[in-house]
């Protein structure tokens, strides 16, 4: 299959980019470099490994091997990075960087579709990518079908379609990469843009990154039981160390207290000690009487204090008293005489209800 000179500019400029890319990181590996080795001695190591390969060509000629491989694996890396970043917040954020809208969107570079290319159909692919052409086509038809792309520039975006399903089928979850996540978005969405019908793509795509965050987030809580059991054990051994510690000292930590705040002398001379102890304990004795008097005059205080409020609330109560039976006396006079005065009112009624009666049975007996 001809290459046409569109596809000759691109792949130039692919391969700028990528070479400015890794000039820059080359300069930031130099810098860290230069940050971690004293001033100078990179350029002296630099200088003796000349030198020193100088002098022998087969290791000058393995150290140039050496570093062309590197270099083409860090191009691999490069081109299978896009638009990745190895932060922590990537993996949280990794579905919104799929449903982003991309105004620019470059073709992902994939390895192995430099073999011989068959035609199925109106679409001449790489032999590798026939299965996947045909698995595609045999479940959801032709989803080019809908393109208005030139024929060139479909087969270009089934190319990567294709060999982006082809990764799916040939990685399992434990060794997909966000990088690799990113580059398949890529392609799906080079599809879509293209009039694509690959929504099945999309959505499948969304479903393995969800499993690539969660398989993350279950690395990191392995992480995290690792460092807690760690810690755990930690923990216990110096459980036991401070236990070992303390039956081992005992002996040396009680004559430490014997010695704290006192003069290390104590104890080597007997008899000064005992003066010095009988001392103190006359002082000791003399704060104990001060406390004593203290508390005695306190208690005094407090007697006193209670006495005058108890002798205050004895002659409140007494006039209270006072005055009750004051009332009481009225009252009782003012008994008395309503008594008088009913014992009066029964009388009259009494001879009223005699008189009455008698006045009845005169009248009977006339009659």
């Amino acid at each position: 299959m001809q290459i046409t000179a569109d596809e000759q500019a691109a792949e130039i400029k692919h391969l700028k980019e990528e070479n400015e890319q890794l000039n820059a990181e080359n300069s930031r590996l130099k810098q860290k470099i230069e940050l971690l080795l004293p001033h100078g001695q990179l350029e002296h190591q630099c200088v003796s490994a000349q030198d020193h390969h100088g002098s022998r060509p087969e290791a000058s000629d393995r150290l140039s091997s050496l570093q062309t491989n590197e270099l083409k694996n860090l191009q691999q890396k490069n081109s299978e990075a896009g638009t990745c970043s190895n932060d922590d917040t990537s993996i949280s954020d990794l579905l919104m960087k799929i449903d982003a809208d991309q105004t620019v969107l470059r073709f992902p570079h994939f390895s192995g579709l430099d073999g011989k290319h068959v035609t199925i159909g109106k679409y001449c692919l790489p032999l590798s990518l026939h299965p996947t052409l045909k698995l595609i086509i045999k479940v959801y038809g032709d989803v080019a079908a809908t393109s208005k792309m030139n024929p060139r520039v479909t087969e270009s975006i089934y190319r990567v379609l294709c060999a982006s399903i082809k990764e799916m089928h040939d990685l399992r979850l434990e060794q997909i990469t966000e990088c690799r996540i990113l580059k398949w978005r890529d392609a799906i969405k080079i599809a879509l843009r293209g009039n694509f019908k690959v929504n099945f793509a999309m959505e499948h795509l969304k479903k393995i990154a969800c499993a690539y965050i969660g398989l993350m987030e279950h690395q990191r809580l392995e992480e995290v039981a690792l460092r807690i059991s760690k810690l755990e054990a930690e923990l216990s051994a110096s459980k036991k160390e401070h236990s070992k510690i303390c039956e081992q000292s005992k002996v040396y930590m009680d004559t430490a207290k014997e010695f704290i705040g006192k003069a290390v002398s104590l104890g080597m001379f007997k008899a000064e000690n005992r003066c010095l102890e009988e001392r103190n304990r006359r002082r000791h004795r003399m704060m104990h009487l001060d406390y004593l008097e203290q508390s005695i005059n306190e208690y005094k205080r407090e007697n006193t204090q209670c006495a005058r409020q108890i002798m205050t609330a004895i002659q409140v109560t007494t006039q209270r008293y006072l005055d009750i039976e004051t009332e009481n006396i009225v009252l009782r006079a003012e008994l008395s005489e309503l008594s008088a005065r009913l014992q009066s009112l029964n009388e009259i009624e009494s001879i009223s209800l005699m008189k009455e009666s008698n006045d009845g049975t005169g009248g009977g007996i006339q009659s």
